[in-house]
Parts: C-alpha cells; sequence; structure tokens
C-alpha cells in the first residue's frame, strides 16, 4: 500500500484469522479450526470487519504527516498552513483573426492549435472583436496645380485603406495627369468603412510603378497636394488585402505549460462565427504553469513548514515560489537591483521551464512579501536578463540507432538542463554530459560548444540557444 512505512499498524486478513485462532486455542485447545468448522467461519466473517478498522487507522495515521499523507490530505495540510497546492495557471496572448469585412468575434471564440502529434491544445478569445470593413476605395479626383513643383510627366495616384492590421489593395487610378515641373491637387480622397485608421497615396509615373506618396492618418482629410520628388517616394502598395483582420486577446483553455504554444502555432479554426477565414497568434502564448505534482507538492511543502519564517534567504525563496507562476526564485541579499546596498535584498524569479515571468507575477510576489513585513529589510523582486546558451554536442549511437532516432531526446535533455540551471548559476559542460549520458540509443557523448563552463552574474539566467546534436 503506498506511503506504508516498516512500522506499520496495519493487518491483513489472513493475519486477523491466524491472530483469532490463537487466541482462542489458548483457551480452549481441542477447539476444531479447520475450515468447515464453525468458529473458522466466524473468524473469516470478523476478520474482514477488524481488516476494515486497520485499514482506517493505518490511513489516518499516514494523513496526520505530510510525509505519508495522500493527495487530499496533503491539500488540507497546505491550507491549515498557508502554503496551498499551485494549481497552476493558462497561457496568456492575442490571437489575429481574417476574414469578411464587419464579422463580430465574440469573447469565447475557439481555437486551437497542433502539439506535433495530431492532438489539439484549445484557446478561448477572452474579448470581443469586429474584423473592419473599410471597403474598396474610389478613384480621387485629380487636377493640374500650375505651382511650380517637383513633377514631371504623365502621373497617376492611387488611394488604398489601412486598419489597425493592414491594408486594403489600390482603388481605381485618378485621371493622369501631365506635369512639366508642377504639382498635383488631390481631392474627393475616398474614406474608408468601420474600422479604417487612415488612407495611403500611391503614384506612378508614365505607366511606371506605384509608390507610396503620403500617408494620411485619419478618416476625414479629403485633399492633399502632391509635390513629392520621384526620389523620395516610397514602398509599393500590397497586392493582397490584409485589412480585414482583427487581434483580439485569448487564453489556452486547460490550465499548463502546454499552452505556452510559439508564434504562429495556433492555425485551427474549432468554434467561430461565419465569416472568419484564418487564425494565428503573431507572438507566442506565454504565463502558462502546471499545476504541482503531489510529490512535488509534498517537498515544497516541507520545505516551507520547516523555514523558520524569520525573513532569511531561504524564506523569502520559499515565499516566492509559492505564488502561481514562479518555478523558481533565488534571493540576493545586500543587494539593491544589482548595486551591493546592506538591508536590501533582491529576490529574482523565473517561471515556467526557466522563463521569464510577466509583470503580473512579479508584482504578485512583491505584494506577497511585502505583506509579510520582514523588519529591517528592503525587498526588490525582479527577473533576469535572459543569456541564450549555444550547444553543439557529439554523439556516438549504439548499435541500431541512428543520428535521427536520439536527436530529439538529447535536444530535449540538453534544453532542460539549462532550464533548470537557477538565476546566477552555471552551465557546466559535465552537466550537459551528465544530462544526456543514460539516454536510449547513446553510447558516447562529447561537448564542442560551449568550449568552458558557462557563469551567470547575479541579475541572468542561462537559457536555451541554438542546440546543435551532430
Amino acid at each position: 500500500m503506498p506511503g506504508v512505512q516498516a512500522d506499520q499498524i496495519y493487518r491483513d486478513h489472513d493475519t486477523i484469522v491466524d491472530a483469532l485462532i490463537a487466541a482462542m486455542q489458548a483457551r480452549v485447545p481441542d477447539i476444531w479450526t479447520q475450515e468447515d468448522g464453525v468458529f473458522r467461519l466466524i473468524c473469516e466473517v470478523m476478520a474482514g470487519e477488524i481488516e476494515g478498522n486497520y485499514l482506517a487507522n493505518e490511513l489516518l495515521r499516514n494523513d496526520m504527516f505530510i510525509q505519508l499523507a495522500n493527495a487530499q490530505a496533503l491539500d488540507q495540510h497546505g491550507e491549515e498552513v498557508g502554503r496551498p497546492r499551485l494549481v497552476g495557471t493558462s497561457a496568456i496572448g492575442s490571437v489575429r483573426f481574417s476574414g469578411s469585412g464587419g464579422v463580430f468575434i465574440p469573447a469565447g471564440t475557439q481555437v486551437a492549435a497542433d502539439d506535433g502529434t495530431d492532438n489539439l491544445i484549445y484557446f478561448d478569445t477572452t474579448a470581443d472583436g469586429t474584423i473592419p470593413q473599410p471597403g474598396n476605395p474610389l478613384a480621387p479626383t485629380a487636377t493640374l496645380n500650375v505651382t511650380a513643383g517637383n513633377l514631371t510627366g504623365t502621373m497617376e495616384h492611387v488611394v488604398t485603406f489601412y486598419t489597425a492590421e493592414g491594408e486594403t489593395v489600390p482603388g481605381p487610378a485618378g485621371a493622369p495627369i501631365v506635369t512639366v515641373a508642377q504639382r498635383v491637387d488631390l481631392t474627393a480622397i475616398p474614406l474608408g468603412g468601420a474600422g479604417t485608421v487612415g488612407r495611403r497615396i500611391y503614384r506612378r509615373k508614365d505607366g511606371g510603378v506605384y509608390k507610396r506618396v503620403t500617408e494620411i492618418a485619419d478618416n476625414t482629410t479629403t485633399t492633399y497636394t502632391d509635390n513629392i520628388a520621384d526620389g523620395s517616394l516610397g514602398v509599393e502598395p500590397p497586392s493582397v488585402s490584409t485589412a480585414e483582420r482583427v487581434t483580439v486577446t485569448a487564453q489556452a483553455e486547460e490550465v499548463g505549460t502546454a499552452g505556452n504554444v510559439v508564434a504562429e502555432a495556433i492555425n485551427e479554426l474549432v468554434d467561430i462565427p461565419s465569416g472568419i477565414s484564418g487564425v494565428t497568434n503573431v507572438a507566442a502564448f506565454t504565463g502558462g504553469t502546471d499545476p504541482e505534482e503531489t510529490e512535488e507538492y509534498r517537498s515544497k511543502l516541507l520545505e516551507f513548514v520547516r523555514a523558520p519564517k524569520a525573513g532569511a534567504k531561504e524564506d523569502l525563496e520559499v515565499w516566492a515560489e509559492a505564488v502561481e507562476g514562479v518555478e523558481t526564485a533565488t534571493a540576493f541579499p545586500n543587494d539593491n537591483l544589482g548595486t551591493p546596498t546592506p538591508g536590501h535584498v533582491t529576490v529574482r524569479i523565473a517561471g515556467a521551464n526557466g522563463s521569464v515571468p510577466p509583470g503580473s507575477v512579479v508584482s504578485a510576489v512583491q505584494a506577497d512579501l511585502d505583506a509579510r513585513d520582514v523588519i529591517n529589510i528592503t525587498i526588490h523582486v525582479a527577473t533576469f536578463t535572459a543569456v541564450p546558451t549555444n550547444v553543439t554536442v557529439n554523439v556516438t549511437e549504439d548499435t541500431g540507432f541512428t543520428l535521427a532516432d536520439i536527436t530529439p531526446s538529447v535536444t530535449q535533455a540538453i534544453i532542460d538542463y539549462i532550464n533548470a540551471t537557477p538565476i546566477g548559476g552555471t552551465v557546466y559542460i559535465s552537466g550537459i554530459i551528465d544530462a544526456i549520458y543514460g539516454i536510449t540509443g547513446v553510447a558516447d557523448v562529447t561537448v564542442s560548444v560551449p568550449a568552458t563552463n558557462q557563469t551567470s552574474t547575479a541579475t541572468q539566467k542561462r537559457t536555451p540557444g541554438t542546440i546543435s546534436v551532430t
């Protein structure tokens, strides 16, 4: 039975039957105790009931101690001392939808990312959004301005609308205007529909390529005088509209690091309004943390209750690690955010998989430590400067294995080792080798990059860079 120690008080059914028979035989030596006897049947029945009492007592005894408690009782221990189990957090970020202009996207719209094994990681939007509907630009009205200027040649102008997310393709051209060191006046510059932020004007000369003249950063101005020299024109207009897009906030449906997907990983449309044609995440999702596993929580809870709670370095680290979103914390006494200062301490925290936690987690840790009112100490909470660490290892494969077979496992082992390196810690070459040894298919390994152990300052933490397995 899990958790039962050598001094167990539990007795099983057969042991109890034997004890009952022995006790009766001590009083009535010739009593019939075979399986067909009435007394033996009575003992069998009684043993079944007594065994349940022994088991209940054993479980109760175990649940009294953090070291032996089952998961439910362990949670109760944590609640009692003010260190509840970390339940994990959901990754957050933003997703960008594209589709037909005017489509309303309500909060709760569901999209997903493929985790690489054909399993989907689901995300829900947390805010409403509406795809802009700028429409198609009309041609501006162009007339010759005889004032001396920079334009010479036959000039044609087109307009595009731009939104917060992109730009339409150009509309039709205005009338061609022949200029000789003159200017062109544009009027009736079209206004865009819902979601239009501004307009851009493009010009071509003598039937050449359109290039940007100017950007009108509003949706109200309808006039402009073009006197931009050919050499000062900007980029060409888009050939595909990107204006019908909107970005809204979203979060993973489930807590855990699985939701910390990389940029452009979210591209599955699951439960969406009609008219949506695509979705993506321009930036990675972050902030997802896993719930504490029972044995991990048991270990952390023991550390918590054993800490003297006097504001020592170890106390600050334990307290900080009890905040959701913090995986590890390192306290630096007599330090004011990197400057040696008596009476100050800087607690630097790392998030899931050694990542830089968001500002909300930093604020939560700061508030928690400030509330403890540690006397004569000014506490600062900060993250760290990530220092990417490139690693190249040369692996000898066991018989029957190819490099392709073992590369994923070796790469992940290196990443895990670097991520586990504490703030201010050192990535050791021996540590890289030790992380790889024991992986199935690996016969031998050497490290060519880095050439020496990689140290960090008190404000830095080593993070995985380019990992190469050869």
